[in-house]
Formats: C-alpha cells, structure tokens, sequence
C-alpha cells in the first residue's frame, strides 16, 4: 500500500493533481471517484478506504482531507500494511488548504 498526499485541494484552481491522478485513471479505463473527506469522521473514512478496497479498486482519491485523517490514515497504514487485500493499493490524499 501506498499512500500519496497533496497539499491543497482538487477544487480550488490551483491544485488540480487529484483531478490529474483521476483523467489518467479515466483514460485507463478505470473508475476512480473523489471521495469528499469532509463528509466524514476520521472513522468513517477508514471504513470508506476499506470498503473500496475491498470492492477490488486499486487508487482511491479523497479530496479535502484534514490534519488529523490524513495522521489517521497513515497510522491505519501501518496496521494494515501487510494485508494480502491492500497489496498495490494506492491513497491519493489531498490536505485541506
């Protein structure tokens, strides 16, 4: 597993790399939605990693991450690492501005 954070958002004009990250995924054939961290608990976004990876995506993009799930996702990381169902699962993370 592999976790990528950006600082800035997709949205705001000027930090467009998990919009980037998204047209090449689109381009790849593959469905790569943006998930809003603002809309969850640190909790609540873990459970979201999970259950995408467990739906088989392999790059997950997540948009308007905070301090503090950003640490959250790092420390569920280190957890769950060497857990044969997040091999080449890659985290795209954006930091709130």
């Amino acid at each position: 597993m592999q976790i990528q954070v950006f600082m800035g958002n997709a949205g705001d004009g000027q930090t467009n790399k998990l919009q980037s990250v998204q047209d090449r995924l689109d381009l790849a054939g593959q469905r790569a939605p943006i998930i809003q961290a603002g809309a969850y608990a640190e909790d609540g976004l873990l459970q979201m990693l999970e259950v995408r990876a467990a739906a088989g995506q392999r790059e997950i993009l997540v948009d308007d991450c905070s301090r503090q799930q950003i640490l959250r996702v790092l420390e569920w990381q280190s957890c769950v690492e060497h857990e044969p169902r997040f091999d080449g699962l890659v985290i795209h993370l954006a930091r709130k501005d």
